[in-house]
């Protein structure tokens, strides 16, 4: 398996040549050719979605740890006073 110099993304044979998806170069195969041949392909459906990654997340709409404190205390004292 080799992997593209530019960017280090996997190179995947096509055309008789290894291919990088990322930057769309194509390297020669050189003299190992029986090591890149396609044992499966796997097909994805259009309807399928990636996942969306968040990088700030949701900091912004959590409770502040006195907040936090506040809720336990007032649930953990009901929850006693109901037994």
């Amino acid at each position: 398996m080799r992997f593209c110099d530019n960017c280090g993304n996997m190179l995947i044979p096509k055309n008789g040549k290894l291919y990088c998806k990322a930057c769309e170069e194509e390297f020669e195969l050189g003299n190992d050719k029986e090591g890149y041949k396609i044992q499966k392909k796997i097909r994805h459906d259009e309807k399928e979605a990636a996942p969306i990654v968040i990088k700030e997340g949701l900091r912004g709409e959590r409770i502040s740890s006195d907040d936090r404190k506040a809720y336990e205390d007032l649930f953990s004292g009901s929850e006693a006073d109901s037994y």
